[in-house]
């Protein structure tokens, strides 16, 4: 598979237990469906899911559409953004699910993930949460 910016070929790495493919001269990287939420920082939410659900995957950035590199040129990826709202603009792939992420754009995403963990950590839980999660845990 070659690079969708470059035309380098992509070569496989491991990243997080997770093995995935990387261009030597732009640092993009390809992702399968599932390996963003595996490689990107922890959070309590599904990364993709929310990233692709109602996106209107008509967003622009520096580069072009370009074909899916695992899927050619039956696959022109889809800009979509984000998590909504944070101007990081991913390439995903609607028939084979893969994501292409440019140079810094996973050190971006983890910056949000952590900014959104940290936030979430600063809420406190409604009381109706919380009677909710107690009502649950008893015995049956």
């Amino acid at each position: 598979m070659n690079c969708p910016r470059d035309g380098s070929r992509l070569q496989s790495r491991a990243l997080a237990g997770v093995s995935i493919h990387v261009c030597g001269a732009c640092s993009g990287l390809l992702l399968d469906r599932g390996e963003l939420n595996k490689i990107a920082e922890p959070t309590g939410g599904d990364l993709e899911f929310s990233t692709l659900d109602l996106d209107s995957q008509k967003h622009e950035d520096e580069f072009s559409p370009a074909p899916c590199p695992r899927c050619g040129a039956a696959s022109t990826m889809e800009k979509v953004e984000f998590n909504i709202h944070t101007g990081i603009i991913l390439d995903h792939c609607r028939r084979c699910g893969a994501f292409w992420l440019d140079g810094e754009e996973l050190e971006r995403i983890n910056g949000e993930v952590r900014e959104l963990n940290e936030a979430a950590r600063e809420v406190e839980d409604p009381p109706m949460l919380w009677f909710a999660r107690f009502v649950w845990g008893l015995p049956r």
